[in-house]
């Protein structure tokens, strides 16, 4: 989106203020007065500047660039503002140029992906336990399809270690029976829950045909450590929010 692609429509009866350039002429801005046209462009929009004003706060006192778990747990504004305003946190770090030129690539790349595990929806934390699961392969395996049974020990085990967990998402009637451990009734869960309903809702992002969960994109080698980070962040944080809120 460009500059003025962000401006409000004009009202009727009065002119646009957005400039025309006329046909076949090209319009050069010095660096200089790009910036400053951003810099206007930013404060007619109060409340992403008030979020920008509290992340600078945080990135000065922790001394380097908040992760997005760190922004909702420190900083004075509230996280869900930033989801709310630039779709996902690296879209508000793209919005106030703290990305740098490779982020910014692997944004653009695969801004549908981040939005998607901002996004998504997460009546329990199952979505997520599963993302964690595959996260904790490691950076170069992340991305490999799994099966339910695969996921089922970690699942389970993420659930049932902490009283708070088993108690939010873990205590209905069905799931009470699987305080005890039994491998093929947590990966039916696994297939049924979280697997079929992302699979169902991901606008084709992940697939489950029945036995094997995947992404349904590449990831580029050059690309792949700095999706990883993201997505590791958006997932923390939406866990630790989830549990925090339901609590």
């Amino acid at each position: 989106m460009s500059l003025f692609d962000r401006d409000p429509q004009p009202k009727k009866g009065k002119a646009s203020a957005i400039p025309q350039v006329p046909r076949n002429c090209k319009l050069n801005l010095d660096l200089n007065v790009i910036d400053l046209l951003k810099e206007l462009q930013r404060k007619r929009q109060p409340r992403k500047e008030k979020l920008h004003g509290a992340y600078l706060n945080l990135k000065e006192e922790l001394g380097h660039r908040p992760t997005y778990l760190e922004l909702h747990l420190y900083g004075s504004s509230n996280s869900k503002e930033y989801k709310q305003e630039f779709k996902s946190y690296p879209g508000f770090l793209s919005w106030v140029n703290e990305l740098n030129e490779k982020e910014e690539q692997v944004l653009n790349k695969y801004e549908k992906w981040i939005k998607e595990v901002e996004s998504t929806g997460m009546a329990k934390s199952y979505k997520m336990i599963v993302l964690l699961y595959m996260l904790n392969r490691g950076i170069d395996n992340w991305t490999k399809p799994l099966t339910p049974s695969e996921v089922a020990p970690f699942f389970h085990h993420y659930l049932t270690e902490k009283d708070y967990r088993k108690n939010i998402d873990f205590s209905d009637k069905n799931s009470q029976r699987l305080w005890k451990y039994d491998e093929n009734k947590v990966s039916k869960l696994i297939a049924d829950m979280p697997m079929s309903k992302w699979s169902g809702s991901s606008n084709n992002l992940v697939s489950f045909d029945g036995e094997m969960f995947k992404l349904e994109f590449n990831v580029l080698k050059e690309d792949n450590e700095t999706l990883y980070e993201w997505t590791k962040q958006i997932c923390e944080y939406r866990l630790h929010e989830h549990f925090e809120r339901k609590a």
